[in-house]
């Protein structure tokens, strides 16, 4: 380093010296640590007029300090300046500052700030970008307000941060005035943050017109305005801006991929996901880790467990948060065993310990085979020894095993050992819905369990119920804002939305005429005879008739029921058209996906 040997063969080392080598940033901590020591003992010692404090010198002392991140010392000469009348001095009220902020004392660097007239923009600009916190940053701008401060870019990029943080969109739009009003250039970083600041303020039509009105746009603009489409479930919008941007000839970032695929998901649209799966490939991010991740999980909702399988096993780095995608995805598809399988694999690799969230998928395994011995084990042996504390979700999910087991009694018992944990009204669901018990006897039993928390009409309507009052008990534990049953399906990059329908309905009879061809299709093709006697059909039902009349032949048939677990006529009835027509259909409900094919299903039978 030739500062410091520079340094160390001077003659004299006066303050000339030692600031020249702090104000330009080559100073080591080591050589700080020296110019404290020695300026400290000359000073006191009062040996060489050279090293008098002045406000020059007290600067050096502070910069020194925030160097060597000594808040006692720096203390220590706030207060010898307070005694001097230094406090006050340009020279010195910066690395005051400084010394406050940097070392993490931001409400000490306010107070400092406030007591200071005169202070420069850049020293107010410190502080509006700080982050964590808001209340000071908010005592600054007022201020700067009163102090009638001039405003640079750095300035207003640190507002529009600030606005963005508190999703303070009043406050927002009162500096974009102001903006306007300036002499401040508009250029891309400016643009940006305004845009971010009006999507976390949730004003995207705002944020929009930002992004129309100022040609100073890049990847991060465009990529700001997707995601924040996105977050407020504008998931068609951020599909559009993505094309816009492909139109502006703007090249995309992992990032931005991220927030395109998850949009895909969202709208279970695996063909908009295969497209930009394609897309990214030929754009060179294949092996990106993020966008690896966001592939997994468009694939896992789209349906297609073996294309996620595929980008898992081809990845060359991964993390907990991965393999908790995946195992849970193989769970969520019915593929428990292979669930179980990876995890594992997981801990044979002794490189990643499970989380909370992989036990709920492992346990939900469990429960969907039926393994009592493996599943307590997990519960009472391995989640101990990782240091993860099962809550109400996880003693939800031993109930369901037992149940699976064939073993209600043995579930209902361990339920009522747990006072402790507050079950859902899902828990209580799976008990009323578990195969093979005396609705009567259960009734009366779970009544004795309903917390006190219930609110106290459903309580004493539950003591009272006996087995005639069954459905109105399952109204009571279920939610009570339940969506409109329906279901939708992609066929030829066109999404088709179908309601349930009842005898009646206008729509019935056309759907009728559909139900009753397919059933004439069934039968000829295969001689099964097919009651078609119901007086309405479910949205599932109607949206797989459309989609083999009108689909590709041979093409896999994904269908998507938005509320509500599909009933056994339903499955039933998947189960025979994949064998018949010699398709892959695929239903995902509120619960589980289900696949269909050769007339039988992965998924395990399920309840509650």
């Amino acid at each position: 380093m030739s500062a410091r040997r520079d340094f160390d063969q001077m003659n004299k080392q006066n303050v000339v010296s030692w600031s020249d080598d702090l104000i330009s940033g080559k100073f080591p901590k080591g050589l700080a640590f020296r110019f404290l020591r020695t300026y400290k003992s000359k000073w006191v010692s009062k040996r060489d007029r050279d090293f008098r404090l002045n406000h020059y010198k007290s600067a050096l002392v502070l910069t020194s300090c925030i160097i060597v991140e000594d808040v006692f010392l720096g203390r220590q000469w706030h207060g010898y300046l307070l005694k001097s009348g230094l406090e006050c001095h340009p020279y010195v009220k910066t690395p005051l500052v400084h010394l406050y902020r940097m070392l993490s004392d931001v409400v000490g660097a306010v107070e400092v700030l406030v007591s200071i007239p005169q202070t420069d923009t850049s020293t107010y600009n410190m502080f509006v970008v700080e982050k964590g916190f808001l209340d000071e940053a908010l005592n600054i701008i007022r201020k700067m307000m009163a102090d009638d401060m001039v405003w640079n870019k750095t300035t207003y990029i640190g507002m529009f941060g600030l606005c963005a943080r508190l999703k303070y969109s009043e406050l927002g739009n009162q500096v974009h005035n102001k903006l306007l009003k300036s002499d401040v250039e508009l250029d891309v970083s400016v643009c940006n943050a305004m845009v971010k600041m009006y999507r976390n303020c949730g004003n995207v039509g705002d944020a929009l017109n930002v992004l129309r009105a100022y040609k100073a746009r890049d990847m991060v603009s465009w990529t700001t305005m997707m995601h924040g489409s996105s977050d407020y479930e504008f998931f068609e919008a951020s599909i559009k801006l993505f094309s816009k941007m492909q139109h502006d000839n703007v090249v995309p970032d992992e990032s931005t991929f991220c927030v395109i695929l998850d949009a895909s998901a969202q709208l279970f649209s695996m063909s908009l996901g295969n497209l930009f799966h394609a897309f990214a490939e030929k754009t060179g991010f294949k092996g990106d880790k993020k966008v690896q991740d966001a592939l997994i999980s468009m694939y896992l909702r789209t349906g297609d467990i073996k294309a996620a399988e595929k980008v898992f096993f081809s990845m060359t780095t991964d993390d907990i948060r991965t393999w908790d995608m995946m195992i849970c995805g193989y769970r969520l598809h019915g593929f428990g065993n292979e669930s179980l399988a990876l995890f594992q694999e997981m801990l044979e690799s002794g490189e990643l310990d499970p989380t909370y969230a992989t036990f709920v998928a492992v346990l939900s395994a469990c429960g969907q085979l039926g393994l009592v011995e493996e599943g307590f084990y997990y519960f009472y042996e391995l989640m101990k020894q990782k240091g993860i504390e099962p809550d109400s979700v996880h003693y939800t999910c031993i109930m369901k095993i037992l149940i699976k087991a064939g073993q209600p009694d043995e579930a209902f018992n361990f339920m009522a050992s747990t006072p402790l944990i507050k079950f859902d009204s899902y828990a209580w669901k799976i008990m009323l819905n578990a195969p093979h018990v005396d609705k009567n006897n259960m009734v009366t039993r779970l009544a004795d369990l309903v917390p006190d928390e219930w609110l106290a009409d459903e309580k004493e309507a539950l003591q009272s119920f006996g087995a005639a009052n069954l459905t109105e008990l399952t109204k009571i534990v279920r939610d009570r804002n339940k969506e409109p049953e329906l279901s939708w399906v992609e066929v030829k990059r066109q999404t088709h939305k179908f309601v349930s329908l009842v005898s009646g309905d206008p729509e019935f009879a056309k759907h009728h005429k559909i139900i009753k061809s397919l059933f004439a299709s069934i039968k000829a093709d295969a001689g099964n005879v097919v009651e078609d006697s119901c007086d309405g059909y479910h949205s599932e039902k109607l949206a797989v008739a459309y989609a083999l009349l009108n689909a590709h032949d041979m093409a896999p048939i994904f269908i998507i029921k938005a509320s509500g677990k599909m009933c056994d006529d339903c499955h039933s009835f998947m189960k025979l058209i994949s064998k018949v027509k010699k398709r892959l259909i695929t239903v995902r409900d509120d619960r589980y996906f289900h696949h269909f094919q050769d007339g039988s299903c992965s998924c395990a039978d399920y309840f509650g």
